[in-house]
Parts: C-alpha cells; sequence; structure tokens
C-alpha cells in the first residue's frame, strides 16, 4: 500500500498550477472575444420609405443619391468606391447618402476590425432607400428580419400609398408628384419697330398644359380688289410706279395655340403655331389703295417664350412670327386662379 504525503512545498506547487491555468484560460476567452468580427446580417430596399425621394441630397453631378439606414453603433466609419456624399446619425440608426450605381461599401470599427467591399445584390438606384443591419460580437443585439426573397431586386407586386404619400413602384424609380391644375389668364403686347398689338392668351395647366393666343391691332385696311405692288411701288408687269399719296395703312392679326411645360423652379417654357396676318396698304393719287407684297405677309405664325410664375402671378416673354418675314417680340402679364 502507497501512501502519498503532501508537503507544504507539493501544495504550494498545485497552487500556482491552478493559478497558470486560470490565467491562461482567461486570456484565451478575451482573445477569442477580440478575434471575434462583426457581419452584415442584412440588406433590403424599403419600397415605403421616401425619406431619400422627399428630401434628397445631391452629388457632384447634381444627381439625386441613395440612402441607406445603417442599423449599429455610431462606432462605424463607412466608403465606397464613388464616396459617401453625405452622413447623419439619427435615433438608432445612421444615414448615409452614396452616388447612384453605387455596388460596394467598405465598414470600419477602431475595435471589431474592417469588412472590406461588402457587395450590394444590384446597383443602388438615386432616391431610393436601403436598410443595412450589422451584427456586432457581444455587443449589439441581433434584430431579427423576416426572411423574404431577395429585396434588392424587382418585386412581382406593386406597394400603393396614402394619399399623403407618393406611390413608389419597386421596380421602378419614384414619379414627380402630380402639380394643381391652375388656369392662366394673361394679357399680351407685341411690339415691332414703332407698331404695337395687344391680345390675350388663356392657358389651363399643371406640370404639361395648352394654351390659346389671340393678338391684334384692331385695325382694317382698305379694299385693295387684289391689286398689288412691290416695295419699290412697281406694279406686276410695270416699268414706272404710280404717283402715291404718301399714306399708308396696317393692320394685323394672329390667332395660335400651344403647350406650355414646367421645366424647373418657377420657369415655364411655351410653344405654339396658328395662323396670322399682317397687311400695308399704301395709296395712289387717283384714290386707289395697292397691297405692299414686300412688307405684307400672312399664312403660318408660330411663337415661342419663356414664362415666370412668382405665387398667382405669371411673366412671359417671346418672340412671334408670321411666315418667317415679320417678326415681334411678345410680353404679357397675367394672373393664375
Amino acid at each position: 500500500m502507497n501512501v502519498s504525503i503532501l508537503t507544504p512545498d507539493t501544495g504550494k506547487k498545485l497552487s500556482n498550477a491552478k493559478r497558470y491555468v486560470l490565467t491562461a484560460v482567461v486570456l484565451l476567452i478575451f482573445s477569442a472575444m477580440h478575434a471575434q468580427q462583426f457581419s452584415v446580417q442584412s440588406f433590403r430596399q424599403l419600397p415605403n420609405d421616401i425619406s431619400a425621394y422627399i428630401q434628397p441630397v445631391k452629388d457632384l453631378n447634381d444627381e439625386a443619391c441613395a440612402l441607406i439606414k445603417i442599423v449599429g453603433s455610431r462606432d462605424f466609419a463607412f466608403s465606397t468606391p464613388l464616396g459617401v456624399v453625405k452622413r447623419k446619425n439619427d435615433v438608432g440608426e445612421t444615414w448615409i447618402y452614396v452616388p447612384h450605381g453605387t455596388t460596394q461599401i467598405t465598414i470600419k470599427h477602431p475595435q471589431w476590425g474592417v469588412l472590406r467591399d461588402y457587395r450590394f445584390p444590384s446597383p443602388l438606384e438615386s432616391r431610393l432607400t436601403y436598410e443595412l443591419v450589422l451584427n456586432a460580437p457581444a455587443t449589439m443585439p441581433r434584430r431579427r428580419i423576416p426572411p423574404m426573397e431577395n429585396t434588392a431586386v424587382s418585386y412581382p407586386r406593386t406597394y400603393k400609398l396614402t394619399v399623403q404619400q407618393l406611390p413608389v413602384p419597386e421596380w421602378r424609380r419614384p414619379r414627380r408628384p402630380k402639380e394643381k391644375a391652375t388656369w392662366l389668364i394673361m394679357p399680351s403686347i407685341g411690339l415691332h419697330r414703332q407698331e404695337a398689338t395687344s391680345g390675350i392668351r388663356l392657358a389651363w395647366m399643371r406640370r404639361h398644359g395648352i394654351y390659346l393666343h389671340a393678338l391684334s391691332d384692331f385695325r382694317t385696311t382698305p379694299d385693295t380688289n387684289g391689286q398689288e405692288c412691290d416695295k419699290n411701288g412697281l406694279l406686276p408687269g410695270s416699268v414706272l410706279p404710280p404717283y402715291y399719296t404718301g399714306k399708308s395703312e396696317r393692320s394685323y392679326y394672329a390667332l395660335t395655340a400651344g403647350g406650355i411645360h414646367h421645366i424647373v423652379g418657377n420657369f415655364c417654357l411655351y410653344e405654339g403655331i396658328g395662323y396670322g396676318a399682317r397687311t400695308v396698304v399704301w395709296q395712289t393719287d387717283e384714290g386707289t389703295h395697292l397691297r405692299n407684297s414686300d412688307y405684307s405677309s400672312q399664312g403660318l405664325t408660330a411663337e415661342a417664350g419663356v414664362m415666370l410664375r412668382l405665387q398667382r402671378l405669371a411673366f412671359s416673354a417671346g418672340a412671334i412670327t408670321t411666315g418667317g418675314r415679320y417678326w415681334m417680340v411678345n410680353l404679357g402679364l397675367g394672373i393664375r386662379l
């Protein structure tokens, strides 16, 4: 029978050995915890979130950015090959705005390391909102996301929002909201050298609209019985001109219709076509009247110009031509109803 005798030196050695083993175990645990890295738990598009549409942030190319809402610690830093246009710390999440077409992102943390070049399922689109949920090692609770199909690509159905929100089909960019329909009544004047005409423009418009424009100097000319002369006073086939009294009479009228288009801000463009006639008549010593064919013009009339809307008032400036020979500057001031 063998009997082991435990001396004080032997007990001290066993105590030191236990201390070394415990220290090694603690170091291994901390090393394992430090070696853990964060990961991406989920990434998806938020089809009903219009934050990136109603409050767009534009990049250096003046194009609206895509918005990524990142659920995770605020200590994370982010970068993409196209850059990060803006970062915003919101309650419980971080918002970053990235350029259209971004395909990957690099995520860094001062303690947990780097997740480099995480690739999105498809390039990000302007004015759309996405969610990126991050998992951190033993510091951030995991957020349960219900299983769903590839949310970054097209869906087989369309989500409809309430009346106060904009319809955002998941497979296309959000559409521009419809503008309220308004009526426009605008008196106008036409100027050509020392001649002046007046008229009125009636229009109905949203983002695009239509108008009707009538313009006249409210004058009439005597009947010429079809007789004409040129700018030198010569009748067709004659060598010598008749004698003229030096008196001439003019008349003008035009009627056009076309479209008005809201371009950007308060600026609009308008264009239209129609029919117009400008008549110049010379009087001879014999009391007859001849239509001057070189100074008269009739036929196709076209106009184009710009319009500025300031609250209920509207200002316009443009040009109108009849037959491409007679030109006028057209100015208008009106009110929107």
